[in-house]
């Protein structure tokens, strides 16, 4: 995923689905210097790791 659309989902009033490893995320922040995002699985909140933006795929409904 690119930097700007990630930016979007991050500030969209709605739910996107974003998936990193197959599994459905979260995006907390996107880290522009780094093209990276904090992020947690929707099922697991207490988990947050920081994954490279490339690994983060939309998931077309």
């Amino acid at each position: 995923m690119n930097k700007e659309r990630a930016k979007e989902i991050f500030h969209s009033d709605e739910m996107i689905n974003v998936t990193h490893d197959q599994r459905p995320i979260y995006i907390e922040e996107v880290i522009e210097r780094s093209e990276t995002a904090r992020v947690h699985p929707v099922d697991q909140p207490n988990i947050v790791q920081e994954v490279p933006l490339y690994d983060l795929k939309e998931q077309q409904e």
